[in-house]
């Protein structure tokens, strides 16, 4: 069973889409999804992942953070705390939800949808699992190696140090292209959503220059965590998880998968990754 849905968070209207088993017994575990940088829960596979969740026995939301997709708010601004904000709202919905058991509540992400997770899940004891695909742990980190050279980096930083005159002098934010943001290689651009957002607010960047998931990451143990990658992912560095996966301590769990895709929430090879983990960490039983 599949139904649109919506919710308030700082007042905006998040729309997204939950998801059920046609019948079993209740209450059940449930899993929100979270999608990536400027994306939608209509997209990159999330929907294919949510149906696999549900045809194993739990409910399973998938929903577009602020700004996104069929939400509310501004078009272009993607900011980190504003999203962990709209993951916290969705496990408030979520788990007054009569189909679903709130003391069994996970969360599954996808690229920075994985960090928000991250972050989340390390201050909210709601969170009983952690699932993060291609999740970036350090923006600095994965900034640089974006911009490896030198001067092209400094240049990046110049753009965001004028971009921050601009907004203190005239209160509008100056705009940078996506791919200047978070750079896309030509053979996954295909996984971007239609109508994918193409320009981002110079605030954006700051946001994702500042976040650093890796910090915190410690802090959900001993909850378990499960990391995934795509060993040649052209979008996050698999560097981000391998970093996590040290800092995250022994009841993290990391497969490292052997493609280039970093739009793969709905492959069938993850979908069993995830499975088997929530089969023993979450069971649906």
């Amino acid at each position: 069973m599949e139904q649109a849905i919506e919710f308030e968070s700082a007042g905006l209207t998040l729309r997204g889409v939950l998801h059920a088993p046609e019948a079993g017994a209740t209450p059940r575990p449930a899993l929100i999804l979270c999608h990536g940088f400027g994306g939608s829960c209509r997209g990159a596979g999330h929907p294919e992942l949510a149906r696999a969740l549900a045809g194993a026995g739990y409910v399973a939301l998938r929903f577009d953070f602020r700004g996104c997709g069929q939400s509310a708010g501004e078009r272009g601004s993607v900011i980190c705390a504003e999203e962990a904000e709209d993951l916290r709202a969705a496990i408030d919905f979520l788990a007054a939800q009569p189909a679903v058991d709130p003391q069994r509540v996970g969360v599954i992400g996808a690229s920075l949808g994985g960090s928000v997770a991250i972050e989340v899940a390390a201050e909210d004891a709601r969170v009983k699992v952690c699932v993060a695909n291609g999740a970036i742990g350090n923006g600095e980190r994965r900034f640089r190696a974006q911009y490896p050279d030198a001067e092209k980096w400094q240049e990046f930083l110049n753009r965001l140090d004028e971009a921050k005159r601009v907004r203190a002098q005239t209160g509008h934010s100056v705009m940078f292209y996506r791919f200047d943001v978070v750079h896309i290689p030509e053979r996954d651009r295909a996984g971007l959503p239609p109508g994918a957002i193409m320009e981002f607010t110079a605030e954006t960047a700051r946001s994702l220059l500042a976040s650093a998931p890796e910090q915190v990451i410690g802090k959900i143990a001993p909850r378990p965590v499960l990391l995934v990658h795509a060993r040649g992912d052209g979008v996050v560095p698999v560097a981000e998880t391998e970093a996590m996966a040290a800092a995250a301590g022994p009841t993290c769990e990391k497969h490292i998968i052997e493609t280039h895709e970093h739009f793969s929430a709905g492959s069938p090879a993850l979908a069993g990754i995830v499975l088997d983990f929530l089969e023993r960490k979450l069971p649906a039983a």
